[in-house]
């Protein structure tokens, strides 16, 4: 397959330009490229061998699943000759690396891989290494493109890449226990999120789920602090080496009481979009598995109580918030700052009136 584009004002291709070639090859190609010295990794545009241990695992997992990876951009030069051709590595050399390394058994997959942790090239099960060889790589030929050529293609791609966002960035930054703690948590509850419209597709596919997933473990690790995009920042950054274990269990514990127990009368209402949630999660770990006092001192909320058995009175008084949270005019007292708060939900000052709020609703008789 042939793919063309029309040349920016000014942009001549060099004389022997052809358009890029859509092909795809196998793992065992790149390999056979790289024994006969055919295959160059490392050009004047490319950087050299940055990727973490975690990062070479997860690539090779996902090979062995046989699930898609991008593809890689080779300039190819045909030597007339020679009648020989050398393939450049333009974009794509992080990946080659890591599995040319793996191929000659230079690191051992970590335990992100399940069932391959631990295992080498060498050792994996000849059905194995079949399939991790015949793995097909899309690539895009640049056939004899000078560096201006690569350049200009590569200024063309970037104007059409959505910028990334915070939660994308940290995902490609980070490769350590939190982030992968994170992401697994995050799709593990996907049918949560899903059921009670927390979030829409769009906003999970640019990682918005794995943003209040973060939250939600800061709550737990940390208790209820200012909140935005640098303070999650500071939470992947901090517990990136690793964490306490009891995290992901209490998170699931919390997560179950919320669907099982609120959740039937909670979907569709305010309470369900991501900054309520919060709110609603670090209330109800607040009661049932405890919680630090973070930002906000022990006398700022109610002494902990255990969470109300009587389930229509909670409903009544969660409504009860929502209905407020979701008006347009001011509600009465005692709502008013509750209501106002609404407007800063990331700020320590909205959290401070709003998280007592949610205790007081899930432990208390009424509270109006």
């Amino acid at each position: 397959m042939i793919e063309t584009f029309d040349l920016t004002p000014g942009f001549v291709p060099s004389r022997n330009w052809m358009p890029s070639i859509l092909e795809q090859y196998r793992v065992s190609d790149f390999l056979e490229w790289h024994q006969k010295k055919a295959l160059i990794l490392n050009p004047d545009f490319q950087r050299g061998d940055v990727w973490s241990p975690a990062a070479k695992t997860f690539l090779i997992d996902t090979i062995l699943r046989q699930l898609p990876i991008p593809k890689v951009y080779l300039r190819t030069r045909v030597d007339v000759v020679t009648k020989k051709s050398i393939r450049e590595v333009v974009d794509g050399q992080q990946r080659l690396r890591a599995i040319m390394s793996f191929a000659e058994d230079g690191f051992a997959l970590s335990k992100r891989a399940s069932e391959f942790a631990g295992k080498k090239y060498s050792t994996l099960t000849p059905e194995q290494q079949e399939s991790f060889l015949g793995y097909a790589i899309a690539v895009d030929q640049l056939l004899n493109a000078s560096t201006d050529d690569v350049l200009e293609v590569f200024a063309r791609l970037n104007s059409y890449t959505v910028t990334l966002n915070a939660p994308e960035k940290r995902h490609g930054k980070y490769q350590g226990e939190f982030k992968w703690a994170v992401r697994n948590a995050s799709r593990a509850w996907a049918s949560f999120w899903e059921e009670f419209d927390v979030l829409s597709v769009r906003e999970r596919v640019r990682m918005m789920d794995d943003s209040l997933t973060a939250e939600m473990f800061g709550v737990l690790l940390e208790g209820v602090k200012d909140g935005g995009q640098p303070k999650i920042d500071t939470l992947y950054n901090k517990y990136d080496s690793g964490f306490d274990a009891q995290t992901v269990p209490n998170f699931n514990a919390v997560m179950s009481k919320i669907r099982d127990a609120y959740g039937p009368f909670l979907k569709g209402t305010s309470i369900m979009n991501p900054a309520p949630l919060l709110m609603l999660f670090s209330a109800v770990a607040y009661s049932m598995v405890g919680i630090p006092s973070g930002d906000i001192k022990p006398t700022e909320v109610l002494e902990r109580k255990v969470l109300n058995p009587n389930i229509e009175q909670v409903q009544d008084n969660l409504l009860t918030l929502a209905s407020v949270t979701s008006g347009a005019d001011e509600p009465p007292e005692p709502f008013v700052a509750f209501w106002k708060a609404r407007d800063f939900a990331h700020k320590i000052a909205s959290r401070r009136v709003r998280f007592p709020e949610f205790v007081r609703a899930l432990t208390s008789e009424s509270i109006d």
